[in-house]
């Protein structure tokens, strides 16, 4: 049994102390300029008990210093407040890099100035684990891990949805859902829905619920946003972040009509251009049956030069070219390591290539994001005009 104190989360994030170079690298500054951050934030840094006193950054540092940067419009955030960006993470294939561009994109867009939800909606709980959670751990053995009770997953998105379909029939208030949100990194990081087992009630809630069920996430969000989901205010985030089971299902299809983007990953070293198409047809079917399209972005993952595929890959994925994301994410051993220390890579190695790329995507989105929220900025100016 730990000797330490218990923890939030399985990760051990008090341990993760970075110099200057990994800072910058997470905040895409300058040292130049983060030294300017911290002597005008009026945040404390950490130093080093060495002979020479380098300034030594944590993760709650780092998250406050982006908030401040965010606070003093050093960044560029979605001019009308309240009315968050969704992004479904899907594609109709496993092991394509689904999660993990979920879980990096999060991270880079909370460095980059947004404000993050990310939702788990594959039974696997891939994406929780990442954030510092595990799934199937229960009260009477969180000592053992030597976690609190914050560590457990006791609601899930699951614990949404059944009540508002209730909400729907009845329109009985629905009840407080505090604590679902989880906050790993604390109230300035990323914020998350775990998943666990139970989240498979999800696919059977939605079949039995009336009316449209694929445009049912769409109306809680809806609900959520008219602030009458006590718990589950989404009106303080910039985005929302969903991550999808890897098969059709009704999760997913309501997770695409909710959405405003669709990220698509789509591995270079496999034949995973047929579950595009399925996905593109889901996006098609949604379109024809309630007039709403996201947009799509395809993000073509665990590329390499070396696989002689890549050059048939390419092709097919080339006829899409106006939905493509400007670069490629590499193949890398890094990233299957990362979830065994329950953090996204980009916490965990913030200088390397494979961190790197996911930033510098993280930028596309940001402009993505950026550009949806003023369409539906303008629209809704012109709708109560």
């Amino acid at each position: 049994m730990t000797q330490d104190a218990p923890r939030n989360t399985y990760a051990k994030i008090d341990a993760l102390k970075y110099r200057t170079r990994a800072a910058c690298a997470l905040l895409g500054v300058s040292d130049v300029t983060l030294r300017s951050y911290s002597e005008n934030s009026g945040i404390e840094i950490q130093r080093a008990a060495t002979a020479v006193a380098v300034r030594l950054f944590d993760i709650n540092t780092l998250f406050r210093l982006t908030d401040w940067r965010r606070a003093s419009g050093l960044v560029k955030v979605p001019k009308q407040a309240g009315k968050p960006v969704f992004v479904t993470v899907d594609v109709v294939k496993g092991g394509t890099g689904k999660t993990t561009t979920a879980v990096e994109t999060a991270i880079h867009l909370q460095f980059l100035g947004l404000r993050v939800l990310a939702i788990d909606l594959d039974v696997q709980a891939n994406l929780t684990q990442c954030f510092g959670y595990e799934d199937d751990i229960v009260l009477e053995e969180i000592e053992h891990f030597g976690v609190t009770k914050e560590a457990l997953i006791e609601q899930t998105f699951a614990k949404l949805v059944k009540p508002f379909i209730e909400y729907k029939r009845t329109r009985r208030a629905m009840p407080d859902l505090t604590g679902m949100i989880k906050k790993p990194f604390g109230q300035h990081g990323p914020h998350v829905i775990g998943a666990d087992t139970y989240l498979g009630d999800l696919e059977l809630d939605i079949a039995n619920s009336t009316g449209p069920r694929e445009m049912l996430f769409k109306a809680m969000f809806d609900l959520s946003l008219e602030g009458k989901i006590p718990g589950f205010d989404l009106s303080q985030y910039d985005v929302v972040i969903m991550d999808c089971p890897p098969n059709v299902s009704l999760t997913s299809t309501a997770a695409l009509a909710a959405a405003d983007l669709v990220i698509a990953p789509v591995r270079m070293d496999s034949f995973a251009v047929k579950g595009l198409r399925r996905l593109i047809g889901e996006i098609e079917s949604v379109e024809e049956s309630y007039k709403v399209r996201p947009e799509l972005v395809i993000l073509p993952t665990h590329y390499s030069p070396q696989f002689s595929r890549i050059s048939r890959m390419q092709a097919s994925v080339n006829q899409y070219a106006d939905s493509l994301a400007p670069h490629p994410i590499s193949l890398s051993e890094e990233f299957p390591k990362a979830i065994e220390n329950y953090l996204p890579l980009a916490l965990q190695r913030p200088t390397s290539n494979a961190s790197k790329e996911y930033q510098v995507f993280a930028e596309f989105i940001h402009g993505k994001i950026l550009q949806i929220a003023a369409t539906k900025a303008k629209k809704a100016t012109h709708e109560t005009s």
